[in-house]
């Protein structure tokens, strides 16, 4: 069957509408990936944070390309909203390779925790596109993924609808923790970090259950002052 649809309704790149993949190796090439990492606000070559940041709950963020990019804008939008979630394997090679350019050592005793959908939203959509990029960095580095340990309890409002202030706002209270992760060192993954509302409400409720430290890592980087 799965033959027969590649026949009739061929893949094609979403940026030059080659047919045989959703993005292409040369359009992926087209992509320019960090070679240097954030605080969590806008400022560059951060490993620690900087005094603004230091009192905030996500300890490091890595986010592989800037969301600038037309290609990755798409991809991103491709992916969440036309539901092509083949585009999540494409999207997991860029943080594998941003992550290989800034040489971020990841230990073993880390583990990986997307950022969770509501039950509503993943029904419509069928899947979480953060899940999805989740299982391929585990299968590729090996650390234990934890697809179940965040709970998001409250339907709020989407975030790209609201400005600074309000998705602070928006986003409080809306998730839980559901398993033991005591003195566990956590990678948060997320498709994109605007104001790092979204990271930081889970980074809190992680560390209130005694996570050791919390890293945020995305596929795309929306620079906006905090």
């Amino acid at each position: 069957m799965k033959k027969l649809i590649d026949i009739f309704f061929p893949k094609k790149c979403i940026n030059c509408q080659k047919e045989g993949s959703y993005l292409c190796e040369d359009c992926l090439s087209l992509i320019d990936v960090n070679p240097f990492i954030y605080c969590l606000c806008d400022k560059m070559e951060k490993i620690h944070k900087c005094e603004k940041c230091k009192h905030r709950y996500l300890d490091r963020i890595y986010s592989a390309c800037s969301f600038k990019n037309s290609i990755v804008q798409n991809a991103i939008h491709k992916l969440k909203y036309s539901y092509i979630k083949e585009l999540s394997i494409p999207l997991s090679f860029l943080i594998i390779k941003h992550l290989q350019e800034v040489s971020c050592l990841i230990d073993e005793d880390f583990v990986i925790i997307p950022v969770p959908l509501s039950n509503k939203r993943k029904r419509a959509r069928g899947f979480n596109q953060s899940e999805e990029i989740a299982k391929i960095i585990s299968e590729t580095t090996g650390l234990k993924l934890f697809t179940d340990c965040i709970e998001k309890i409250k339907n709020n409002k989407a975030q790209v609808e609201l400005n600074k202030e309000e998705r602070l706002k928006n986003i409080s209270g809306v998730y839980k923790v559901k398993k033991d992760i005591l003195g566990l060192n956590i990678i948060l993954i997320d498709d994109v970090y605007t104001t790092g509302a979204t990271m930081e409400e889970c980074a809190k409720i992680l560390k209130e259950k005694g996570a050791n430290s919390v890293w945020g890592v995305t596929v795309a980087r929306e620079i906006v002052d905090l």
